[in-house]
């Protein structure tokens, strides 16, 4: 018995072979390899379609240069990785700047300190003889918030809140935009008796007089607006739209409206066929894009400054996109009129850190959200 015991101890201290386990690990080693050659074929495919679209242009460049900006403007005494300071406005010109902005913004329950910020920040920034008219389009807002906003009143901006129901269009749930923002269908509509309006979407800023982009001629378009770079960056989606003989595909968060046109041609018609019948990410962005077709109207870069791209996108290949030669996130911000918090990364809430050029932007809009009084 003893020795049987021996045995079979000693015959289980003995590895066991099999003439399959070289053969497998080379297939598992094939196979892995395999793998790894294919997932480089496609990103290298992938990097390759990118930049046959479009140009990538790389260059390194210091972080803070003032160059481009006025003498009147002073360096800030900070490391070149901190951001946590105030943005240094490029100057305004104001003397010869005079004349009527009408302007419009939507907003819900969610978005009224966006909303009030937004008409703030355009208040403390006009000239002054320029004369704003806003008017506000809203859905489900208490009657303390619509206060809110006409509190926002002065003598040279008038305040007119205009209460909608939401729409009954298609509505996609997972993403940041708003069903709300669909009532950019409605703004012909809403204001009859006006032949011209500039939309502005709440998640921005106004840092300099709307006159100028005001006064942009769009009698033959039905819109102006900021072309978006997610066209060659970011969505493939985008691509769908078929917009290659018009040449780019624009963001909806600004647009110089000629309201007379839309209400002329029937556009509101046409925009709920699009929201009804199509599947699309950007909602009302897309359904403007494509209904507009080619009478649209390219605004500059800051007209509507998306601070979103930067986060992801080098700065000499937006510069390229834009047509500018930026050396640092101040060159870009500094002279924008309207800066666009365009994705769901908003400045409302907790810091971000230091080292984030966001940090900036952020503590330019707590400057106009700090005064106003806490909503009920």
């Amino acid at each position: 018995m003893g020795d049987e015991n021996q045995q079979y101890s000693d015959e289980k201290q003995e590895p066991m072979k099999s003439e399959k386990d070289p053969g497998m690990k080379w297939v598992i080693f094939a196979d892995i390899l395999g793998a790894v050659i294919i997932a480089l074929l496609v990103w290298a495919a992938m990097i390759k379609k990118t930049t046959d679209e479009y140009e990538v242009v790389e260059a390194a460049t210091p972080l803070y240069s003032y160059s481009s900006l006025s003498n009147d403007v002073t360096l800030p005494a900070v490391e070149s990785t901190n951001y946590d300071f105030d943005l240094p406005l490029q100057p305004q010109e104001c003397s010869n700047v005079s004349g009527t902005v009408n302007m419009v913004l939507i907003t819900d329950a969610n978005y009224m300190d966006f909303t009030r910020v937004a008409i703030n920040s355009a208040k403390q920034n006009k000239c002054p003889q320029s004369v704003y008219h806003v008017y506000v389009m809203t859905v489900d807002v208490s009657d303390s918030d619509i206060e809110a906003l006409k509190a926002l009143a002065a003598a040279d901006v008038s305040i007119t809140v205009l209460p909608q129901r939401e729409t009954d269009l298609f509505y996609i749930r997972d993403t940041h935009v708003s069903k709300a923002s669909l009532l950019k269908y409605y703004i012909a509509d809403a204001l009859p008796n006006l032949e011209k309006v500039l939309y502005l979407d709440s998640d921005i800023l106004v840092l300099r007089d709307l006159n100028a982009l005001y006064q942009t001629d769009v009698q033959n378009v039905y819109l102006a607006a900021v072309k978006d770079p997610s066209w060659f960056f970011e969505n493939t989606h985008v691509l769908e739209l078929n917009l290659e003989e018009r040449g780019f595909y624009f963001n909806s968060g600004v647009m110089l409206m000629n309201l007379a046109k839309f209400r002329a041609d029937g556009l509101l018609q046409k925009l709920e066929d699009f929201t009804n019948n199509n599947f699309r990410t950007y909602m009302d962005q897309d359904a403007l894009n494509v209904v507009v077709e080619k009478d649209v109207l390219e605004l500059p870069f800051e007209a509507n400054a998306m601070n979103f791209f930067f986060e992801h996108i080098d700065l000499p290949t937006l510069g390229h996109f834009y047509g500018r030669e930026w050396k640092n996130y101040v060159d870009v911000f500094a002279p924008v009129t309207v800066l666009h918090f365009a994705s769901s990364k908003k400045p409302l809430g907790a810091e971000v850190s230091h080292d984030q050029f966001f940090r900036m932007l952020q503590r330019l809009w707590y400057k106009y959200y700090r005064p106003l009084p806490p909503l009920d």
